[in-house]
């Protein structure tokens, strides 16, 4: 039989502008139904008292907070912020990466450059973490992830120089940070990365040395898993330095794109950083 409690409510705050009603119509509202949850913004409800009034009642009564940061609106701002302040979840979700402020880049948020078929999914997964899990997903992505001191999220790009124009294999050091400070929490997680299935498309056997490699049930692509496990404390930072070779008679080549996803398995759930490294020759 169908549940009759109530779905788990999202508020969607966003600017009430032409240009954003694709993005909340055909993009936000689908992905909420799919994660279970049914989301509105203010602008589609009749109510008596003043709008300000209205978006501090909603807010504080719904389940997640959806924010769309684009363009820096002050009154998302201010929205977001209020929600923050009552210890609500809030999905931040961005056209442009820059328009997330330095201070807020450690909360869950999705950049989805305009794309409705990119947001969709992400969304998904964030709002239904958040509705099944309150208390974790206000805390947000307690793993970040830096290459060259610059965020994976924001930086999925990365150059490899090298000196010659083939080369068997290479390596990345990715820099793990606990962004939790506010209390003792001790974050426990394994990585692995998603690539390719070696098939059709590539006949080059790809491998993580000293990471065990599992085809993955979409038939379509691999994990290599790390074996070890890994804790960070609050604040505390811990670098891994895993080795990508070509084991056929092929090679990687110059200006070669090579793309992977770093999954990183925390005990609340897998969280996905994807990334291309383009090998280029010096």
């Amino acid at each position: 039989m169908d549940s009759t409690s109530p779905k788990p409510f999202a508020f969607v705050i966003m600017p009430f502008l032409r240009e954003f009603d694709d993005i909340y119509q055909l993009g936000i509202k689908p992905a909420c139904e799919s994660a279970g949850a049914y989301a509105e913004r203010v602008d589609e409800q009749i109510f008596h008292e003043s709008i300000l009034q209205r978006i501090y009642n909603q807010i504080s009564k719904a389940d997640v907070i959806i924010a769309d940061m684009t363009g820096r609106n002050p009154n998302v701002f201010y929205e977001a912020g209020y929600a923050h302040a009552l210890g609500k979840p809030v999905i931040l979700l961005t056209k442009a990466a820059e328009d997330i402020p330095f201070d807020l880049k450690h909360y869950p948020h999705i950049v989805y450059g305009g794309r409705i078929t990119d947001l969709i999914p992400e969304l998904v997964k964030r709002v239904r973490f958040a509705v099944e899990r309150p208390k974790a997903a206000t805390e947000g992505d307690t793993v970040e992830v830096y290459v060259d001191g610059k965020s994976l999220r924001t930086t999925p790009n990365i150059n490899y120089p090298t000196d010659s124009s083939e080369l068997h294999g290479f390596t990345v050091r990715f820099d793990f940070y606990n962004s939790i400070h506010s209390s003792f929490k001790r974050v426990k997680f394994q990585i692995g990365f998603l690539s390719a299935k070696v098939g059709n498309v590539t006949e080059r056997a790809e491998k993580f040395l000293y990471f065990q490699s599992y085809a993955q049930p979409d038939g379509v692509s691999m994990l290599h898993l790390d074996s070890r496990t890994f804790n960070l404390l609050p604040g505390a930072w811990l670098a891994v330095a895993p080795d990508f070779r070509s084991l056929e008679k092929n090679e990687f080549i110059h200006e070669e794109h090579v793309e992977l996803t770093l999954r990183v398995f925390t005990e609340e759930c897998p969280i996905d950083f994807p990334f291309t490294v383009q090998i280029l020759k010096k």
